[in-house]
């Protein structure tokens, strides 16, 4: 059994697929997750499962909750202002920038747009 395609069908095949595939490209906002919930405009750079992240995540946890507990800011786990909260995951995003795990996306190319 010989399977037959003329070469016009085949083209039209042939484009149909490529069409499909080369869209227009899409930003994707990057988002890392932490204990503080999903933080935009950051890409781990480290194996999420090395003892190195788990090292640099937990560092992190302690020195963020630290560092907000000696500027006051530790209301937000009692129900304080958003904007506390904020600045206890800001100050944990860039720990984990400054250990080496994550990176911060600043690129314009379509997918290194962080979600504004």
């Amino acid at each position: 059994m010989t399977l037959r395609i003329d070469a016009s069908r085949l083209l039209l095949l042939l484009a149909g697929t490529g069409m499909g595939l080369a869209g227009p490209a899409q930003a994707h906002p990057h988002k890392e997750h932490s204990i503080y919930g999903s933080v935009s405009g950051y890409r781990a750079i480290m194996d999420h499962d090395s003892d190195a992240y788990h090292a640099a995540d937990a560092f992190c946890q302690t020195d963020a909750s630290v560092n907000a507990a000696t500027s006051g800011t530790m209301t937000a786990m009692s129900g304080g202002s958003g904007n506390q909260f904020k600045r206890l995951k800001t100050q944990y995003a860039a720990c984990m920038e400054s250990r080496g795990a994550w990176i911060r996306i600043t690129g314009n190319a379509a997918g290194d747009r962080p979600r504004q």
